[in-house]
């Protein structure tokens, strides 16, 4: 029987993956890599993109790294091993190697047809057996992948990571001696992980799960609320007062920081997260995830055809990016989910209809 505090865990986990998914499509929508002159407008196209690309996103990824851990190890022993795995091929594996592949097809369709403007890349898909391989399984033509794969891999390893994490204080131990190896370059091979603190944030999600899912399930009181807001507001401004060239970029500040941004996110929902109400669009974090770039890419090719080339124009194009891409995408699942539900359910992972979650899976 699922306890008050559980549903109101899982209705939170539920919006703030759709809030990340949302601060994912804007890290891949920056606009304004660099200031090309004085003028107002070119300073104030490099603040707007750097505001919603570059500062208050920037934790998204980590944080559900988090939140992914501490869902696999809520509860978990070794003995739900196989129970786990099986729930992650369906919501992982298999999605992972569906959305691969369509868009590798799109890739080799659009790069070899009249339409190849509208390819990712803009350039031709070269067909080879190492190419096809690549893209089918490892997300050659479509990069934010690299956050399922490395869910996949942190999934299959998990007695390895139980072992690490089973006792609190060597799991803490653990997390802390991997940040601060970073200091020294060690940490996961960036030939195979896109993120080398992947690992960090997933541990640190799954000390939670394991040891911690009573409290992390609580409402946070009143002060921690505000506290959450208050270090999130100082975060953001900071990210977009301070002069890049003082930011301090190492791994170890990056993970203490990200940390208790994602913690204050997560403090802070508490706010407003009860009487929010369900909404469909919710749901769809995984969708958002697995559709955004190459949708988002398709609708600013067509844009920047049917408009000229000002500097002015830049903001409204972001703008009318960002919302045709999530409208887009949530008509796409509406369609599928009420005509090919076994369709929908299979590209989604069985992510179909979970608001009132009753188990850990």
């Amino acid at each position: 029987m699922q306890t008050k505090n559980e549903a109101l865990f899982w209705k939170k986990k539920e919006f703030i993956s759709f809030l990340l998914s949302i601060f994912v499509l804007f890290i891949h929508s920056y606009f304004a890599p660099v200031i090309l002159s004085n003028s107002f407008v070119s300073v104030l196209n490099h603040k707007f993109s750097f505001f919603f690309s570059r500062s208050v996103t920037q934790f998204a990824v980590p944080m559900f790294f988090m939140l992914s851990g501490l869902s696999f190890f809520k509860g978990y022993g070794n003995d739900k091993y196989p129970k786990k795995i099986k729930s992650r091929i369906f919501s992982l594996v298999i999605p992972y190697l569906l959305w691969n592949t369509v868009w590798m097809l799109w890739e080799i369709f659009s790069s070899y047809s009249f339409i190849s403007n509208f390819s990712a890349t803009g350039e031709v898909y070269p067909l080879t057996l190492a190419s096809i391989l690549k893209g089918i399984f490892f997300y050659n033509c479509y990069k934010p992948f690299w956050f399922i794969f490395d869910l996949i891999v942190f999934s299959f390893a998990a007695p390895l990571i139980f072992l690490i994490i089973r006792k609190k204080y060597i799991g803490i131990a653990s997390v802390v001696c991997l940040a601060v190896l970073s200091l020294f370059g060690i940490y996961l091979p960036t030939e195979l992980f896109y993120y080398p603190m992947a690992i960090v944030f997933y541990l640190i999600g799954a000390i939670i799960g394991y040891h911690y899912f009573d409290y992390a399930s609580k409402k946070s009181p009143k002060p921690i609320q505000i506290a959450s807001v208050i270090f999130l507001s100082v975060y953001v401004l900071a990210k977009n007062i301070v002069p890049r060239e003082l930011h301090i970029t190492n791994y170890l500040i990056e993970t203490i920081v990200y940390t208790v941004a994602a913690f204050s996110l997560w403090f802070s929902v508490d706010i407003f997260i009860e009487r929010l109400k369900p909404r469909a669009i919710y749901r769809r974090s995984f969708a958002i995830y697995a559709m955004h770039l190459n949708i988002a890419i398709i609708i600013l090719k067509i844009l920047t055809l049917c408009t000229p080339p000002s500097e002015w124009l830049e903001i409204p194009r972001f703008i009318i990016m960002i919302i045709s891409t999530l409208v887009i995408i949530n008509f796409v699942c509406a369609f599928l989910e009420r005509f090919l539900p076994k369709v929908y359910a299979l590209f989604m992972g069985s992510r179909v209809k979970k608001v009132n979650k009753t188990t850990s899976e």
